[in-house]
């Protein structure tokens, strides 16, 4: 059985489906009984998700514009 170190490291493997049997079976037996794990497992699943979301997020052309000036400024400042 893993412990919780295991455990996490072991994540990505496990959700991927790139584990052994024995050793997803290992796993769950230890996320069974170890409800902090299961907690981060969740979050864990939940963040792929949410870094979709922000990177899909577009920056309004206005900001976009004033970012782009105030850094070539910064360059040219330090040039």
């Amino acid at each position: 059985m893993y412990n919780c170190k295991d455990s996490i490291n072991l994540l990505l493997e496990f959700l991927e489906g790139n584990m052994s049997p024995e050793e997803a079976q290992h796993l769950k037996e230890h996320l069974r009984g170890c409800s902090p794990c299961v907690d981060f497992l969740r979050t864990y699943k939940a963040t792929s998700g949410l870094c979709k979301k922000a990177l899909a997020a577009k920056m309004p052309k206005e900001v976009s514009e004033k970012l782009t000036e105030y850094l070539r400024n910064k360059i040219k400042s330090t040039s």
